[in-house]
């Protein structure tokens, strides 16, 4: 077992084993502070009986999402069939385990049951994205380390950069143009965002709008006012800001 399942399972056994305790504390709680006829007089292991098989779903349902997200399979529709398949699943089980243990009939447990998993759901699915699941960004990172591309989402299908084919990247708004000698290519995403997906060795900004390629450095021309311009070896011009014109210059020593 790797070490994010058994994060799953850790995250499952300690959250549910949290409610099913709080909620069987409220019910003894209950019982001693009401008269002898309001009290609920529920069995010792009620709340176990009502909460404990998503101590075996919630882990489950983490797998599932986890492996999505692992072979980017992760999209809305795939989102719902998890979840469709966790609640089907998951409310058959309480029906049988109601009419077995407690001889209730399925539709009444199917009709007390459905907004209550379905909640059970939501929250769990929104605890793994909160804090088990990686940043899109991180994710796609140690893709691009393997891989030394990046990703480019076309209408027909995504495809793969080298990043030694990539001269410049340049924000544009809510999108960034990814430059190789052939074309500009749109990525949706913030040049910070890209940033954080590239070899730091390979890439260096020289203007909050812009990303460099060092490879592809001919020149760094400096003008009196302290900014200036980065020659590439296409015969492109970047404009270099004082802001980062020492980290240029320091990078292209130690790359000389």
């Amino acid at each position: 077992m790797d070490q994010q399942c058994r994060k799953e399972w850790l995250v499952s056994l300690l959250g549910w084993s949290g409610v099913i305790v709080f909620l069987s504390l409220i019910d003894k709680l209950h019982d001693l502070w009401v008269p002898e006829d309001d009290k609920l007089n529920n069995h010792p292991l009620w709340a176990l009986q009502e909460w404990g098989l998503w101590l075996l779903f919630t882990p489950l349902l983490f797998r599932l999402l986890s492996r999505a997200a692992d072979k980017r399979q992760l999209t809305q529709r795939r989102y719902l069939q998890i979840c469709a398949l966790i609640f089907i699943n998951s409310m058959w089980c309480q029906a049988l385990f109601d009419l077995i243990v407690l001889n209730d009939s399925i539709a009444y447990s199917l009709l007390y049951f459905a907004p209550v998993h379905a909640l059970a759901i939501f929250i769990n699915v929104f605890i793994w994205q909160r804090y088990l699941t990686l940043p899109q960004a991180q994710l796609t990172q140690a893709d691009n380390a393997d891989s030394q591309t990046l990703t480019i989402e076309q209408s027909e299908g995504a495809m793969q950069l080298c990043f030694d084919d990539i001269i410049q990247i340049n924000a544009a708004s809510n999108y960034v143009e990814v430059c190789t000698a052939d074309r500009t290519w749109l990525k949706r995403a913030t040049l910070k965002d890209i940033e954080t997906q590239l070899p730091q060795q390979m890439f260096i900004r020289t203007h909050r709008a812009h990303l460099v390629n060092i490879q592809h450095i001919a020149r760094v021309r400096l003008k009196s006012s302290g900014s200036g311009y980065v020659e590439l070896k296409s015969g492109r011009v970047v404009a270099l800001s004082k802001a980062h014109k020492h980290s240029v210059k320091a990078c292209l020593q130690q790359v000389a």
